[in-house]
């Protein structure tokens, strides 16, 4: 059967509703990076351009999905339809939250919310923010956490910056936990917060993660 394009107002469909995230992506490893990719037809008949058969998947994992192998048990429709909802569900609720400009103000009875400057670590300086995003779409709250890490601010070429990027679940041990993939390796990172206004952040497998010698791990204290 001749393939049958997918019209140009279901593309669209797909690619706001995923954002460009790759669902087996947020489904395995709950990576939200924006990805280079292709819409996947989930039954593999590519005259089926429902949007419930579409979903927009990284280049990786649709080659792995359009594969047949013997060896290994693959993806199966069922499986990334459920991924798919599962980010679905996550977008729609991160992008509906309010859009403040400027600075968001943080309710002062938050016990982790706030700005976390670095005392003791392995880089000059180091810069993390974390902000409560309300939604009723977890059982446990959230936090939206960003930061600025930055080492070798005497070189005469200036200074290495990494970034921190992600939505977390605090945990009942009072940590953020945030994992992703870069190349073969798995980077692990692990706020854990105390009630005195105290942050430590270890970090695994975080060598080139945010640029040569830039991590954040070290002891944090709040400054506001």
């Amino acid at each position: 059967m001749p393939r049958k394009s997918i019209s140009t107002q279901i593309q669209a469909e797909i690619l706001v509703k995923s954002r460009r995230r790759c669902c087996i992506c947020f489904g395995l490893n709950r990576n939200t990076g924006l990805k280079g990719g292709q819409i996947a037809h989930l039954d593999r008949n590519s005259s089926n351009n429902t949007p419930e058969n579409l979903a927009f998947l990284c280049f990786d994992h649709h080659d792995e999905y359009d594969s047949i192998t013997s060896q290994r048990k693959g993806f199966t429709a069922i499986e990334v339809k459920e991924y798919r909802r599962e980010l679905y569900g996550h977008l729609g609720s991160a992008f509906t939250q309010t859009v403040f400009f400027g600075e968001m103000a943080i309710p002062p009875s938050d016990p982790y919310a706030g700005k976390y400057v670095l005392v003791g670590g392995l880089v000059d300086s180091a810069e993390i923010l974390v902000t409560p995003v309300p939604d009723g779409y977890y059982s446990k709250p959230r936090y939206a956490v960003s930061g600025l890490a930055l080492w070798g601010t005497q070189r005469s070429l200036g200074p290495n910056i990494g970034t921190i990027d992600f939505l977390g679940i605090m945990e009942d041990d009072a940590e953020l936990r945030w994992s992703r993939r870069i190349g073969d390796e798995t980077v692990v990172s692990v706020l854990a917060f105390d009630r005195l206004g105290g942050l430590t952040v270890k970090e695994h497998n975080w060598i080139g993660a945010y640029g040569m010698n830039v991590t954040f791990e070290g002891e944090y204290t709040r400054s506001r």
